[in-house]
């Protein structure tokens, strides 16, 4: 797994030093239902840092989201394999909801993923009654493509996500 930039945030894989700053993360009260499966003990943390590094040997993980102004941990996003899916998460510490970072990090992962590893097909999901993360994932192009169990799930194809791309980056 390697590091990703984007304009302002650094990518990078996580290491098990950065274990107190997520789980200072993963505590808050408002973000810790977004992390680690909704774990916010520091062994929930532990085990999912534990987790991601595995995932690297394949190329998927969650990375560290460093804001590169100042060099601070203030999340993660990433790709994983669940159920036979790929699939995209994210969490960011509440101080920095609503600066665009976390579309700026997905879709640094998304082109990733399809650029460089060749996904076919990336999925997410949550709550349906989460508006920012459905809207956002509109704004990246995923589609809903499937509903129930108190659960919305997206999805974007390959072919997709690199029309899109184009597309913008032609304007």
């Amino acid at each position: 797994m390697r590091e990703l930039r984007t304009h302002r945030l650094l990518l990078r894989p996580f290491a098990r030093e950065d274990l107190p700053a997520l789980a200072r993360i993963a505590a808050e009260e408002e973000t810790r239902g977004f992390m680690c499966d909704g774990g916010r003990e520091a062994a929930a943390v532990e085990a999912a840092i534990e987790r991601w590094l595995r995932g690297y040997r394949e190329g998927l993980g969650q990375l560290a989201m460093i804001l590169c102004e100042d060099g601070r941990l203030i999340g993660h996003c990433g790709l994983e394999r669940r159920e036979g899916r790929v699939v995209l998460s994210y969490a960011l510490h509440k101080d920095h909801w609503c600066k665009g970072l976390a579309p700026e990090a997905c879709r640094e992962v998304l082109r990733y993923g399809f650029e460089e590893l060749g996904i076919e097909e990336v999925w997410t999901a949550t709550r349906p009654e989460n508006r920012a993360w459905r809207g956002m994932m509109e704004r990246l192009g995923m589609g809903l493509r499937e509903e129930g169990s108190g659960e919305v799930r997206y999805a974007v194809s390959r072919g997709d996500f690199l029309r899109r791309r184009a597309a913008v980056g032609a304007r």
